[in-house]
């Protein structure tokens, strides 16, 4: 477990909008009924559940709207297609 007490934890360092550091982790742990989800935390803030154990969707709305502000970003930015 790490610092959150989740199951496999996975943190990672990046910098938010001004330049300072902070941690962002993804892992494993339990909402407030007992079942098993993926979650995701900024810092010391609050955890967010972006899957729960059990659900059959191959992306969740979390992860797509990710991924389309990513693509939106690349777009704006003019960063060809990743081939």
């Amino acid at each position: 477990m790490g610092t959150r007490g989740w199951y496999h934890e996975r943190t990672l360092t990046t910098v938010d909008t001004v330049g300072r550091e902070v941690q962002v982790s993804t892992g494993l742990t339990r909402d407030p009924e007992g079942r098993l989800v993926a979650a995701i935390a900024i810092g010391d803030g609050p955890t967010a559940i972006f899957r729960y154990a059990g659900e059959t969707e191959e992306h969740t709305e979390l992860l797509a709207n990710t991924e389309q502000t990513v693509q939106q970003l690349r777009r704006l930015a003019n960063v060809p297609p990743r081939i």
